[in-house]
């Protein structure tokens, strides 16, 4: 047996998710939703459900108990367009830049070009 390098069969096989990447997506979206599903409920100013603890005090100012409460908040503006842009990778990927460089009949290249510029709207 050789030793060390690529070994036929050896590895996670193509395409197949990780295991615990895969189990972690099946508890998040049993649980409720995803994180850009949230980015996008929050990006469209819709409400969001927000728990927080509600302090009881007496008379003298002391902390008599804690009470869990559940509201509705919406998000401000800036809040808004900064999870627009969170949850866009998840929506729009970015577009990648291509350099065409041009060898031999120019003229070919130039007829194709004239072609797509007449199915461009105007």
């Amino acid at each position: 047996m050789a030793v060390g390098g690529a070994r036929p069969g050896a590895g996670r096989p193509k395409g197949r998710t990780n295991s615990v990447t895969a189990e972690a997506r099946k508890v998040a979206a049993e649980s409720g939703m995803l994180p850009h599903e949230w980015l996008l409920k929050v990006s469209r100013g819709e409400p969001i459900e927000q728990k927080r603890w509600k302090i009881i005090y007496d008379k003298q100012g002391n902390e008599k108990g804690r009470e869990l409460i559940t509201e509705e908040v919406y998000a401000d503006f800036p809040t808004r367009i900064d999870a627009a842009k969170a949850a866009s990778p998840y929506y729009a990927p970015r577009l990648a830049v291509q350099n065409v460089s041009i060898t031999g009949n120019t003229d070919a290249v130039s007829e194709t070009l004239k072609s797509i510029a007449e199915k461009l709207p105007v």
